[in-house]
């Protein structure tokens, strides 16, 4: 439906898989019509989230994950960012797809187009040693290039219309509330649900880029770009309708009375080490003649992570 900074995309089923993938960004998961089912593993553990019709979930970065669809006619919306310069995606196999113990095959490759590059990927286990044996072999990484994220628990999936319905005296007002909350333990997205009536102008978040997308889910709303300047004037929408406001430019929402509308954005920096962290890994790569790749950094976070764990027991 849209891919820039955002990639924002209807998938349907049936569509079943037995590979897990490490993606480096977030994603957002909200089920239209049927139900689907999310093989993780949290805590070290594998655990299935089921995702049901009108449930959303937003998945952190890193989280092993294997998108089950069986249900023919399913339908799903999933909403996740562009790859920064640099990130790798990973395709991990199991030697047991119910137990997730033991790797039995990996590899991490570049992915700017999801549906191009993950081919060549699949047709590599496919003609694997590894698959014919259930084996594992030399593919299997020691440290893996992606700091796979083994220690994140992830909230359950919630239904959005009660969700909405408990808070529409609040939304009534104009209000604008985090879906997932403050304390959720993603860093990229923030899904914000926002009422009417309000008319409300904001500034693009131009600094880092980031675009925002407007769904509206009752009601109606007009979005006005860059204060209807250079052809941007308002664009209305109506329920089920939607837009894309690109990264950098100053816009407005005006809000009809009763309205509801989703507003997304994704920053690709929330989930990162903080620069005092980064810090830390350079002079460490230094020490050790390493170059300050992902790397080094998954290397080193994972030690620190350990060392902590370590000290926790204790």
């Amino acid at each position: 439906m849209h891919r820039e900074q955002l990639t924002i995309m209807f998938v349907g089923g049936p569509n079943q898989r037995e590979d897990f993938h490490i993606d480096e960004g977030s994603e957002f998961f909200w089920m239209h019509r049927g139900n689907m089912e999310l093989p993780t593993i949290q805590n070290g553990k594998r655990k299935v989230v089921k995702i049901k019709e009108g449930q959303v979930f937003c998945l952190p970065s890193r989280v092993q994950h294997s998108p089950q669809r069986p249900e023919a006619g399913s339908l799903g919306l999933v909403v996740e960012r562009k790859r920064d310069e640099g990130e790798l995606d990973g395709l991990r196999y199991f030697c047991d797809f119910q137990k997730c113990k033991q790797v039995l095959w990996e590899r991490y490759f570049q992915c700017f187009d999801l549906g191009r590059d993950l081919v060549p990927v699949v047709k590599s286990w496919h003609a694997s040693e590894e698959k014919q044996t259930r084996v594992p072999g030399k593919e299997v990484l020691a440290v893996p290039p992606v700091l796979v994220n083994t220690t994140t628990a992830v909230p359950e999936p919630f239904y959005l219309a009660p969700w909405i319905d408990e808070r529409r005296a609040q939304l009534s007002t104009g209000a604008e509330i985090n879906l997932f909350g403050e304390d959720h333990p993603d860093g990229e997205f923030r899904v914000s649900i926002v009422g009417g009536s309000s008319d409300e102008w904001k500034r693009g978040a131009s600094v880092r880029g980031m675009e925002t997308w407007v769904y509206v889910i009752e009601g109606e709303v007009s979005v006005t770009v860059n204060d209807g300047r250079d052809g941007g004037g308002p664009q209305k929408l109506t329920k089920d309708m939607c837009c894309i406001v690109p990264a950098g430019v100053k816009w407005g929402m005006d809000r009809g009375v009763g309205s509801i509308s989703m507003v997304v954005t994704n920053d690709p920096a929330g989930n990162k080490p903080s620069p005092g962290t980064m810090d830390a890994i350079k002079m460490i790569a230094a020490r050790e003649g390493r170059a300050v790749d992902s790397t080094t950094i998954a290397f080193t976070l994972g030690f620190v992570a350990g060392q902590k764990a370590a000290a926790a027991r204790k």
